[in-house]
């Protein structure tokens, strides 16, 4: 009787690149054969594994068990920050989800660190995953990829392919920075998050088309990206106020707050001295005195629409793969214009 052939011992992904030095996309890629990859990078991760005996820990055929579980992946340092834009879309999507039986389980992951996603994939842990920012060369879609689990992106990609609802975020900043420059202003400072996410990278474009419209030159030393610290932050408004602008348009609800507080412990007075814009709308902005105008997204409308389309996907009806929805700008007492300017 010939000897019972023994099962390959199962190693992550993260396992993988640790031992060849490479990172986890790489792998993921090198194992699925999706994206741009060398030939001797896939054969080192091939040859990896043949010597090792081992096989990849990943499902090679969709899950046929169901958990009634879907996933939220946010970015890790969410957890530190009081964001309404996150606490409204995935109360949209617990509703959702709640009306067709399923729960949701919270992910966190940043950058190319996926460990507790890989986890709960390699343990089954959800039927369906919900991204909730989009990451230029996120390796969890490709970690998704090779899982071949359904997943819904709340954002945009340039990957026709991935299913996605968003607001249309360059139309929104171009329509908030058009506003500001019929009010007069022209020098209007930008200061924005990572252009590695797409959210950013389109408010950021949205603020440059507006301003190209309008045969205005924007100087180089207003426009700050990139800002994901206390002490970036503090950097770039410092910066910007050597450089005498009259408004400062924030990319989100959170820099609009700490931006205005700052102003007001050094006592530069909005709308008097300084207007204050954001191109995100939320009870942080509105709620302070005076208000900031700011752009207005159904934050719960889109994490309602992005668990029906992971649903629908996952049921296998036929749904749109793009969806975008609205937007309003609301202007308030901080870019109000007042006497004498």
């Amino acid at each position: 009787m010939p000897a019972e052939q023994e099962e390959p011992k199962k190693v992550s992904i993260g396992e993988i690149a640790r031992a060849l030095g490479v990172s986890k996309t790489t792998v993921s890629r090198a194992l699925s054969g999706k994206g741009r990859i060398s030939q001797a990078t896939r054969a080192r991760v091939q040859d990896y594994l043949a010597n090792a005996g081992a096989a990849p820990a990943v499902r090679t055929t969709p899950q046929v068990h169901t958990t009634h579980n879907l996933t939220m992946v946010i970015p890790s340092h969410f957890v530190h920050l009081d964001l309404p834009f996150l606490r409204k879309s995935m109360g949209g999507i617990c509703t959702t989800a709640a009306q067709r039986g399923y729960d949701l389980l919270l992910c966190y992951a940043e950058g190319a660190d996926t460990r507790q996603l890989e986890r709960q994939l390699s343990h089954h842990k959800m039927d369906g995953v919900i991204l909730s920012r989009t990451l230029q060369d996120d390796p969890c879609i490709e970690l998704l990829r090779q899982f071949r689990v359904p997943f819904v992106a709340i954002g945009r990609t340039e990957d026709p392919s991935i299913p996605q609802v968003d607001n249309d975020q360059a139309s929104a900043s171009q329509e908030m920075t058009r506003l500001l420059l019929q009010l007069g202003l022209r020098r209007i400072a930008l200061l924005a998050g990572s252009p590695l996410y797409y959210v950013n990278r389109d408010r950021a474009k949205g603020y440059m088309d507006a301003m190209a419209q309008w045969g205005v030159q924007p100087d180089p030393g207003l426009i700050h990206t990139g800002i994901e610290t206390d002490v970036q932050r503090i950097d770039a408004l410092e910066a910007v106020l050597e450089r005498r602008p009259d408004c400062i348009l924030c990319g989100d609800d959170r820099l609009a707050f700490d931006v205005s507080l700052e102003l007001q412990a050094r006592q530069i007075r909005v709308p008097d001295q300084m207007r204050v814009a954001s191109l995100y709308d939320s009870e942080l902005t509105a709620g302070l005195n005076p208000g900031i105008s700011a752009v207005q997204f159904d934050a719960e409308a889109l994490g309602g629409a992005a668990c029906r389309m992971l649903l629908d996907l996952m049921a296998g009806k036929e749904s749109s793969r793009q969806v975008v929805m609205g937007h309003q700008v609301i202007l308030r007492d901080s870019t109000k214009m007042t006497p004498g300017r």
